[in-house]
């Protein structure tokens, strides 16, 4: 690679907004086979138990037969992004952001760089958004309700996750007669015992951790336990969450964060939550947890000279999003297009390690 194409792609990587944001979809790891170059991608799905093997009575009864491991193959299609800014050569002499009208305009070459490459790093911001948006849609609810430019679902996916993961409390948490504490534990041993592994990570939106703060049985926990750090992954750190310390309840110990971050729809300007106000998403461990960024196969021409030893044709970032870059020429328009494609899934392939309480009934 050479030296300018180098120095193109750490433009890209280096972007703190992409590195500092995206907490949810933290959870979900991507490894080099999950990158695939076809339509769909296949997953299996195990479901593990503990089963406890039968004694005989002696050695000649024989032996007892145990079946193979129970899996299912489950084939994805993962949809599409594909999108593009356009460039036109008499934009390249008005002012920019930070310069003044009294600027040297300096190179047309320079400036068309520097416009192509800021176009296709929002595009690559608006993808990574778009991964948060999966993350928040299957950690609360199960599902997959995906829309187009017009706001139109375009994309929809069930992964069957059961019914009572998702429940909601008898009384809303702040009222009188809330018991959060036995709501929490109810949804935990429901986590424990369909996953087989013990919950230990409590993602709270903002409605409902006031309503938790405000429970007396809570702030006994918490003045208890002093609000001493837990053990966090640190895939989870700087991604925009608080930790707000852990909490025993039962016999779990669930590390807390409260997640505020925002997004808005194309060509809106209101903001909506990733985390609903009202929810309490509950995972086991990080590291206990089977999600999955799936990556699907983009076709490209690739870049052209004279961008193709300035602009990187594929980046990928440390949070595993993976983008194909393309820039081509509309010369009857005096236009240059800055494009981007990415084919992105997040898959819970551990769909019975996580449950999401609701804390308002409706």
């Amino acid at each position: 690679m050479n030296e300018k194409l180098t120095k193109g792609l750490e433009v890209f990587k280096d972007d703190n907004d992409l590195k500092q944001r995206g907490f949810l979809s933290s959870l979900f790891v991507t490894r080099p086979n999950y990158y695939t170059k076809s339509e769909n991608v296949k997953v299996d799905i195990v479901r593990r138990g503990h089963k406890v093997a039968p004694f005989i009575k002696d050695l000649a009864t024989g032996k007892v037969l145990v079946s193979a491991k129970d899996f299912t193959t489950k084939e994805f299609c993962p949809p599409v992004i594909s999108l593009s800014t356009p460039a036109n050569l008499y934009d390249l002499m008005d002012r920019r952001p930070g310069e003044t009208e009294y600027a040297e305009i300096g190179s047309w070459q320079g400036r068309l760089f520097n416009e192509l490459k800021d176009a296709l790093l929002e595009q690559h911001k608006m993808m990574s958004e778009a991964l948060e948006l999966q993350a928040s849609q299957i950690l609360q609810t199960g599902t997959l309700t995906l829309t187009d430019e017009d706001n139109n679902t375009s994309y929809v996916l069930n992964f069957s996750a059961a019914a009572t993961h998702f429940p909601t409390v008898g009384t809303d948490w702040g009222a009188v007669g809330a018991t959060p504490l036995a709501d929490i534990e109810s949804l935990c041993n429901v986590i424990n015992s369909d996953g087989k592994r013990r919950p230990s990570l409590m993602l709270i939106g903002a409605t409902a951790w006031q309503g938790l703060i405000a429970d007396s049985g809570f702030a006994a926990a918490v003045r208890k336990d002093g609000l001493a750090l837990g053990s966090l992954a640190p895939q989870l750190e700087n991604k925009g969450a608080v930790y707000q310390g852990y909490l025993n309840v039962g016999s779990y110990r669930l590390d807390m964060y409260t997640y505020d971050a925002t997004y808005e729809k194309l060509g809106s300007t209101t903001q909506y939550a990733y985390l609903g106000a009202t929810k309490v998403v509950i995972t086991a461990a990080p590291q206990d947890l089977d999600f999955r960024a799936v990556y699907g196969g983009v076709p490209t021409l690739g870049m052209k000279d004279p961008f193709r030893s300035i602009i990187p044709s594929e980046v990928t970032y440390e949070n595993g999003l993976r983008v194909t870059n393309r820039v081509y020429e509309d010369e009857a328009a005096d236009t240059f297009q800055a494009e981007s494609k990415c084919r992105p899934l997040l898959i819970p392939v551990s769909i019975d390690r996580f449950g999401c309480l609701e804390t308002d009934k409706p």
